[in-house]
């Protein structure tokens, strides 16, 4: 399996993932993005401008990582560059970082991401997936495809989550809940019901009670 990669985008969420692969031993081919920010993961590596400068590498010659961020107005875009390449004939790397933790039932499909201290029990997570640094899902879950599981978030066990689903930080998801496609998650929210189709479901209001 070869362990050279192209990185598809340039911001926060590549250099987390070129930290990953390069302290497991791969090697970036190069990053593609219109600009690169001067930042330590970015210095040394090539640097193509255009999506199209992908199709001078055989699709069997190379890996390639979604790094588009994943909050939701990228999703889309995210998830277009996967459809994109995957049916020019690419395959994209599944991403599991050394000090995630990972149950032997697991279940990973193509192009998940699962980033720093993670923790999955058995559960199963679609395509091009991203469960980000420190969330928690539980056993008996499943994620579709182009979701994003934010850093911090929990969803307990017997969950079930559409494709295209935006859980934000910090957020709990009650046991046996299931969300639909294209649904959000706003950051902490605690979901104790079923949520339909593209709805958005908002955290309690806040408020300051201030001392007698």
């Amino acid at each position: 399996m070869t362990k050279s990669f192209l990185i598809l985008g340039g911001g926060g969420h590549a250099r987390v993932l070129i930290e990953t692969l390069c302290s497991q031993g791969g090697m970036i081919e190069a990053i593609v993005a219109p600009e690169l920010r001067q930042v330590p993961e970015f210095q040394g590596v090539k640097h193509l401008h255009h999506d199209d400068d992908v199709e001078a590498y055989e699709p069997d010659s190379i890996k390639l990582v979604n790094a588009v961020g994943s909050l939701p107005n990228d999703a889309k875009l995210r998830e277009q560059l996967f459809k994109r390449f995957k049916s020019a004939g690419y395959s994209f790397a599944t991403v599991v970082s050394s000090t995630a933790t990972l149950s032997k039932y697991v279940q990973l499909s193509e192009g998940c991401q699962v980033l720093p201290r993670a923790t999955l029990n058995a559960c199963e997570v679609g395509a091009n997936t991203i469960v980000n640094t420190g969330a928690i899902i539980e056993h008996d879950v499943v994620i579709g495809s182009n979701c994003h599981i934010a850093p911090g978030a929990i969803i307990c066990g017997n969950v079930s989550i559409g494709d295209n689903v935006h859980v934000g930080a910090g957020a709990v998801v009650i046991q046996g809940v299931s969300i639909a496609e294209g649904a959000i998650v706003g950051a902490g929210s605690v979901v104790k019901q079923n949520l339909s189709a593209t709805s958005v479901h908002y955290p309690a209001k806040s408020f300051i009670k201030e001392g007698s």
